[in-house]
């Protein structure tokens, strides 16, 4: 069970990452991930479709290393 919720939980290195997937991701609420994209913290998410949006899965590991003080993959 432990190996199901770590591959579901893992961060994604590429694609996109739905938009209300991102707050369970990174241990925050949906208000502050729209705050943070708003004040140009988080990168931008693209709308893929008219009710689709979501974020560039590489933009979001380079801001996580960023953050980190690292260099991403």
């Amino acid at each position: 069970m432990s190996k199901n919720t770590t591959a579901q939980s893992a961060m994604p290195t590429t694609g996109y990452i739905r938009r209300f997937k991102m707050p369970g991701l990174l241990g925050v609420s949906m208000p502050t991930i729209d705050r943070w994209v708003k004040k140009g913290v988080l990168p931008r998410p693209v709308k893929l479709t008219d009710n689709v949006t979501a974020f560039d899965a590489v933009e979001i590991n380079h801001w996580l290393a960023e953050r980190r003080g690292g260099s991403a993959q």
